[in-house]
């Protein structure tokens, strides 16, 4: 590639995260928006610039997966609100490397992990995952592991407050409903987290050479103290914070764990409920071993949509390093060090 040719890259949907993505490639020396792929017809036709809150690109949306995967580009930004193989697999085989920040961490345990590697193959391409609170979660469980001698366990405990999150998310995961309601259809969306913390805990088990030979699973509801009205109606006593748990396990006992909090904000929960998250900031990573390590991680802004913001650039700065990857699945360790780039 010469010097002054930019990357291309296709934004794939283009929700709140997408939109600061889109933002931000307008800005890049190093890379060009050639195309995007929407999910709602309404959006369908219209400039992505517009989408995004800008100027016009240029740059026309569409909802037709055809259209979109004749286009030569260089690597597809992936945001889907859950994994679908069934479109990342397309992609891959057309040519295009994919970077996924829900999507692609350790997928090796899905029934379709044998036509990702066959899409790969096809289309000389790579596919990355990053993502999860707002990506570094596994990279610092290794950087903490880097002066051990031994390990024997990894906790990574992460908070999230809804300044970040979206009323989409709010809804689907059931905040705001009562106990009764949520017995109903929010506990299945869980589902999704459990897939895919586990491919991250497994991944870390598989780095480290940890033994293990399961997995679990548990979450866990907090009552809202007092009522919450600002992106969705959160009545006393419904349901105002989730905990997630995670483990991927060795004779039932848990080698490596990711928890995810989220909450309305520490106001609305009680105090003894966050006593037991991440110290400080978003992110704690806790290695036991010799010597033990423990690291956090805050991220810190004036704006009000940090996280989103932090886990789509965080996608952005590794375009240049997965497009230069041999193709295959690829994950942190098979990548040089991820650096702001322009």
């Amino acid at each position: 590639m010469a010097a002054t040719e930019k990357l291309k890259v296709i934004q794939w949907y283009t929700g709140e995260i997408a939109r600061h993505q889109i933002r931000t490639i307008a800005q890049s020396r190093s890379l060009e928006l050639v195309g995007a792929f929407v999910h709602h017809e309404e959006k369908a036709g219209v400039d992505v610039g517009t989408i995004a809150g800008i100027e016009p690109l240029g740059v026309v949306a569409t909802n037709d997966m055809s259209e979109i995967l004749a286009l030569e580009a260089d690597c597809v930004l992936y945001n889907p609100p859950t994994e679908r193989y069934d479109e990342i697999i397309p992609i891959l085989a057309s040519g295009k490397n994919v970077i996924s920040i829900i999507a692609g961490w350790n997928p090796k345990k899905r029934k379709s992990f044998a036509s990702v590697l066959e899409a790969c193959e096809k289309g000389q391409s790579s596919l990355y995952g990053t993502g999860l609170n707002p990506g570094l979660s596994y990279e610092l469980a290794l950087l903490g592991s880097s002066i051990c001698t031994d390990v024997s366990s990894i906790y990574i405990k992460t908070c999230e407050p809804q300044s970040t999150l979206s009323e989409v998310f709010l809804s689907m995961f059931g905040f705001g409903k009562t106990e009764e309601e949520l017995s109903g259809g929010a506990r299945g969306a869980y589902g999704i987290f459990a897939r895919s913390l586990h491919q991250v805990t497994d991944l870390l088990c598989e780095e480290l050479a940890l033994p293990h030979d399961g997995t679990d699973f548990t979450y866990e509801f907090e009552p809202a103290i007092k009522d919450y009205e600002d992106k969705i109606s959160v009545k006393k006593g419904t349901m105002a914070g989730l905990l997630l748990k995670a483990s991927t396990t060795l004779g039932g006992a848990p080698v490596a764990t990711i928890e995810l909090r989220f909450l309305l904000g520490p106001e609305y929960v009680r105090e003894s409920w966050l006593s037991e998250g991440p110290s400080q900031g978003w992110i704690e990573v806790d290695v036991r071993g010799t010597p033990g390590s423990r690291l956090t991680h805050e991220i810190y802004a004036e704006n009000h949509l940090i996280g989103t913001w932090a886990t789509g650039t965080k996608a952005i700065h590794a375009i240049p390093f997965v497009c230069a990857a041999k193709p295959g699945l690829v994950s942190p360790v098979d990548l040089p060090l991820a650096r702001m780039i322009k």
